[in-house]
């Protein structure tokens, strides 16, 4: 049986671990970055940060920009296209194949399964959870029934297709108010709005289809908003301290994320130790069950003494400002020895 391990302090460790089958060259690493939705500046910034992590002894780092049909190689002045019959790109007259594909794309098509199964034909590893979790996870209304089904608690909902009429009585009557309104496949609040009057549910409705053809509406549960990662380290699953986001805005939408004006981010809040054991539980119960890979973070909020899962990020931000380095940082690790561990667990497969 797997063990689960709640950090504080973790033995830092390098890829190059004896008895492993992992090759002594260095690596070469595809880091992606961009994407298409509204997340592309986030996923730059994120890509950047993880490139200053990444140890330059251990790694050959190819920063690579998708964007609709363009994969572009651009740096110091040097921009090429990456070959996607077989996902290589060439310099001057030398041929680079990529050992790893090191996926910082939050959102499509990154997030969603679509360069998870690219990589599955092409043969190349990746950094994150496998083409079909992936796309599982990304899909709201899908992952939070399967967490029901595991016995998580999850707020009732309703989805919302384009072409469905809008019945804002039925929808009210499956929520009531107030209630959130958000496209079902998407992240960083794009596209979310808190509906507190019918009257606004309508145009909350249609705002959320600018971002996405189905629209999730969920019950609003009043309580405590906490988050935690999850990531495997050889036979273990490590949960990271817990973080609590307490918005100064109505809730903690794309502008409070990423201004901290905006928000408080408290690591290692202060709940009931049986609370944030059962939280780091849920995560890695439901990281294990969904078949996760690399780092995910499950999202929930807290109601006195119920715990509601609200969604799965299997490629959350990584920024200097994200929340999941100030995890890593709080449980006294350094961020390139995180990295060679989610790198290593990666190469594993070959």
């Amino acid at each position: 049986m797997q063990s689960i391990a709640y950090l504080n302090v973790i033995v830092p460790k390098t890829i190059n671990k004896p008895n492993s089958n992992i090759s002594m060259h260095k690596i070469n690493i595809a880091l992606l970055a961009g994407g298409d939705s509204g997340e592309y500046e986030i996923s730059i910034k994120s890509a950047d940060e993880i490139q200053k992590q990444l140890d330059p002894s251990l790694y050959n780092v190819f920063p690579v920009h998708v964007r609709k049909n363009s994969w572009s190689y651009n740096m110091a002045g040097v921009k090429a296209e990456i070959d996607k019959n077989d996902f290589t790109l060439t310099l001057g007259t030398k041929k680079i194949r990529f050992d790893l594909a090191l996926i910082a794309i939050h959102g499509t098509p990154g997030e969603d399964g679509k360069l998870q199964s690219y990589f599955e034909m092409q043969q190349i590893p990746v950094s994150t959870c496998n083409s079909f979790t992936s796309s599982l996870t990304f899909n709201k209304y899908f992952s939070i029934n399967v967490a029901r089904a595991l016995g998580v608690k999850c707020a009732p909902g309703v989805i919302l297709h384009s072409h469905n009429k809008i019945d804002v009585k039925r929808i009210i009557d499956e929520t009531g108010l107030p209630c959130f309104v958000k496209p079902n496949k998407g992240g960083s609040s794009v596209g979310m709005s808190k509906v507190n009057d019918i009257n606004d549910l309508e145009t909350a409705i249609y705002r959320a289809f600018e971002e996405d053809d189905e629209v999730l509406v969920e019950k609003f549960i009043k309580g405590r908003e906490l988050t935690c990662a999850v990531y495997r380290d050889g036979d273990s699953l490590r949960a990271l301290p817990l973080i609590e986001i307490v918005s100064k805005k109505e809730f903690f939408d794309f502008e409070a994320k990423y201004d901290p004006a905006l928000a408080d981010e408290i690591v290692s809040p202060s709940i009931k130790y049986l609370t944030e054991v059962r939280i780091k539980e849920l995560s890695t119960m439901l990281y294990e069950k969904l078949n996760c890979s690399g780092i995910v973070r499950c999202d929930y909020i807290v109601e006195d003494d119920n715990i509601w899962f609200l969604e799965v990020n299997t490629i959350p931000g990584m920024t200097a400002e994200s929340l999941v380095p100030k995890m890593i940082h709080e449980a006294g690790m350094a961020m390139s020895e995180f990295y060679n561990i989610i790198i290593n667990e990666a190469l594993k497969e070959r």
